[in-house]
């Protein structure tokens, strides 16, 4: 974290002397939720974003934080509270339980824990499910295109003095793709969102054109009319060209 040369006590005492509704504004602004946790790890209050009004209530104050969060989340957050004040500001991927969740999905936050002096800590926490409804969509329309593409190579009927490397560097592409793809998904809580999305709409872009490529019989010219674009343009994003 980055802090100004100044005095942290007086922007402290400045800051403290805020009205409460502009301080709340401010936790808002910084988090799509903020959770005030006792020194027995025991919620004791809550400041709730827009994002997640509509499925966070009052029912998880009062609650011991481990009990609102689900079994597979439970490691992850005894590492937000492993962690040394010195360490870098670590962040966790934690799944929260909703009373009455029709889906039994809970919610899946981003979360920090700030510790504070007298043994309480306050827990920051993002809204991950606009990132997880982006990874799903991206995953069932990868998963279309690569059926896609392996229809058409059943399909394709090869140059008689094509000796099986265009199938072969195929089959690489795919690997690079989908190794790609779970890059970006990995990324997911550690990017903005915005990033991801262009990692993972380059990763389709590439599917799309080695598919456009064997339509058109690896002819780069051909290829290049029924994408659009130049042929110069199209050679330079090619990686497995026969």
């Amino acid at each position: 974290m980055t802090t100004l040369k100044r005095d942290i006590t007086s922007f402290s005492r400045n800051f403290a002397a805020f009205p409460p509704a502009v301080l709340e504004e401010i936790v808002v602004a910084a988090s799509d939720l903020c959770l005030l946790v006792t020194d027995a790890n025991v919620v004791e209050d809550i400041i709730r974003g827009g994002a997640v009004d509509d499925l966070i209530g009052e029912d998880w104050i009062d609650k011991p934080l481990q009990s609102i969060v689900s079994k597979d989340s439970w490691r992850k957050l005894d590492m937000l509270w492993s962690a040394q004040k010195q360490d870098a500001p670590v962040w966790r991927h934690l799944n929260f339980i909703i009373p009455n969740d029709p889906k039994g999905e809970g919610v899946p936050l981003l979360v920090r824990r700030i510790a504070v002096d007298n043994g309480r800590s306050i827990v920051v926490c993002r809204d991950l499910r606009p990132s997880v409804k982006m990874q799903k969509t991206f995953n069932t329309a990868l998963h279309e295109m690569v059926q896609s593409l392996e229809d058409s190579q059943s399909a394709q009927q090869f140059h008689p003095s094509d000796t099986g490397g265009a199938k072969a560097k195929t089959s690489v592409f795919q690997g690079r793709a989908t190794a790609a793809v779970e890059k970006a998904i990995d990324e997911v809580g550690h990017l903005p969102l915005a990033e991801i999305v262009t990692q993972t709409a380059q990763v389709l872009e590439d599917i799309c054109i080695q598919l456009a490529y064997e339509k058109c019989d690896y002819d780069l010219s051909k290829t290049a009319d029924l994408l659009g674009i130049s042929s110069d343009e199209l050679a330079s994003r090619i990686h497995f060209v026969p």
